[in-house]
C-alpha cells in the first residue's frame, strides 16, 4: 500500500500548487490590513502570568484511563526571593466508554484552566495573563450531547446547583466540583430521555461558564495568544488570513484589529449567564513580534480601537519574548502536556490490567 502512494506522489511531484502561491499572483490589499512597524520591548516591570491545560486518555476494553492537568507560571521581576513560581492543578481516573467523550475531556480541561487562572489573580497582583488558545472559540463551541437534555430539564439542573457551583469557584478550590452534585439528580435517570453521562456532562459545563464569568472580571488584564488559526474575515479569502500574513509578510508588526461580538459567531443560547456572554465583545488582530518569525493570533476580551493600547500590550509581549513568541506561555505549554508516554506509565503505576487492544499487534 505505501508503495503505491509514493509512486502516486513522484507522479504528482510539480503538479500541486500550494493556494497561497495563487494569492500572490492576485492584489491582495496587504498595506491596509498590516501595520508594518517594530515593536520595542517594553522596560516597565510587569507581573505576567501564563497558563495552558492538557489532557489525554488511554482507551481500555472496559474503560478510559484520563488524566487532566493546567498550569500557571508567574513571572515577578520584582521577587528577590523566587521570580517564577507556579500553580498547578491535576485529576486522573476511569471513565465509561460513551459518545463525544473529547468534547467532554477538553471541557474538563477547560475548567481546570479556568480554576487555576482565577486562583492566579487571586493570588498574585498581576497586569497580565496569557492564556494559550482562543476564549471566543471555547465560548461558542457548544457540546452536542448537551442537545439530549430538554430545556425544562435544564432549568431545574441550573436553579439548584447555580450557588453551589459559584461558592465552589470563588473558594479557589483546584478540582472538578460540578461531578459532586449528580446524586441531587439521580431520580431524573429514570427518564428515558437523560442519560446519566449528558446529565454530568451539562453540569461540567454549567461550571465552565461560570468560572469563565469570574474569570473575565479581569477581562483588560487577559491576552489569549494562538498560534495556528482558520478564521478568515480580514482577507476573506479561501485560505486562513493566518496563512496570507505569513506568507505575504517578513517584518514585525501587527494587523489592523477586528471586532466580533459573541453573538456573531453563534446564535445558541447560554444555558446560564446567557446575557453575560452574549454582551462580550473580542478585539481579535495579528501579530509578528520578531522579523522573519511566526504569525500569532491575539484576542482581547474587550472591545478597542485604540491601537496605542494594542501598541502597549505587543511591547509587553515582546518583553517576555523569545523567537517571536512568549517564552512564559511556551514554557507553560511544554510543562503541562500530558504524553502518550506519561499515560502508559500512569496506568502502569496504579496497576491497570484490563486490555487495551494493541496486544494484538504487538
Amino acid at each position: 500500500m505505501l508503495n503505491s502512494l509514493y509512486t502516486e506522489a513522484i507522479r504528482k511531484k510539480g503538479l500541486i500548487n500550494e493556494p497561497l502561491e495563487e494569492y500572490k499572483e492576485t492584489k491582495i490589499d496587504i498595506e491596509s490590513k498590516w501595520h508594518e512597524e517594530e515593536i520595542i520591548a517594553s522596560d516597565s516591570n510587569h507581573i505576567l502570568a501564563a497558563g495552558d491545560g492538557s489532557y489525554n486518555k488511554k482507551k481500555y476494553l472496559s474503560f478510559n484511563f484520563y488524566a487532566v492537568a493546567a498550569q500557571s507560571l508567574i513571572y515577578n521581576p520584582n521577587d528577590t526571593e523566587s521570580k517564577l513560581k507556579t500553580i498547578e492543578s491535576a485529576e486522573l481516573d476511569i471513565i465509561p466508554h460513551q459518545s463525544f467523550l473529547e468534547d467532554r475531556l477538553r471541557n474538563m480541561m477547560s475548567i481546570f484552566e479556568i480554576k487555576t487562572a482565577i486562583k492566579t489573580f487571586n493570588d498574585f497582583d498581576i497586569d497580565y495573563y496569557m492564556d494559550d488558545g482562543s476564549i471566543l472559540g471555547d465560548l461558542i463551541r457548544p457540546i452536542p450531547v448537551e442537545k439530549s437534555i430538554s430545556p425544562e430539564y435544564k432549568s431545574n439542573i441550573i436553579s439548584p446547583v447555580k450557588e453551589k457551583l459559584e461558592s465552589e469557584i470563588q473558594s479557589s478550590e483546584l478540582n472538578l466540583s460540578s461531578f459532586n452534585f449528580k446524586e441531587e439528580f439521580k431520580d431524573l435517570f429514570d427518564d428515558e430521555n437523560i442519560d446519566e453521562y449528558a446529565l454530568i456532562t451539562f453540569l461540567e459545563s454549567l461550571e465552565n461558564l461560570i468560572a469563565l464569568k469570574y474569570l473575565l472580571e479581569n477581562k483588560k488584564k487577559i491576552i489569549a495568544i494562538s498560534k495556528t488559526s482558520s478564521s478568515n474575515e480580514i482577507f476573506h479569502a479561501n485560505i486562513p488570513d493566518m496563512a496570507i500574513l505569513d506568507g505575504m509578510t517578513r517584518k514585525q508588526g501587527f494587523s489592523e484589529p477586528y471586532h466580533r461580538k459573541v453573538t456573531y459567531k453563534t446564535k445558541h443560547d447560554f444555558p446560564i449567564e446567557d446575557e453575560f456572554f452574549r454582551d462580550l465583545w473580542f478585539t481579535i488582530f495579528f501579530a509578528r513580534l520578531d522579523d522573519n518569525k511566526n504569525i500569532i493570533k491575539i484576542e482581547l476580551p474587550f472591545y478597542t480601537k485604540d491601537l496605542d493600547e494594542i501598541r502597549e500590550i505587543l511591547k509587553v509581549l515582546k518583553s517576555n519574548s523569545t523567537e517571536g513568541y512568549p517564552f512564559l506561555l511556551k514554557k507553560a505549554h511544554n510543562d503541562v502536556v500530558i504524553s502518550n508516554q506519561d499515560m502508559d506509565s500512569l496506568s502502569k503505576i496504579i496497576g491497570f490490567l484490563d486490555k487495551s487492544g494493541r496486544e494484538m499487534l504487538n
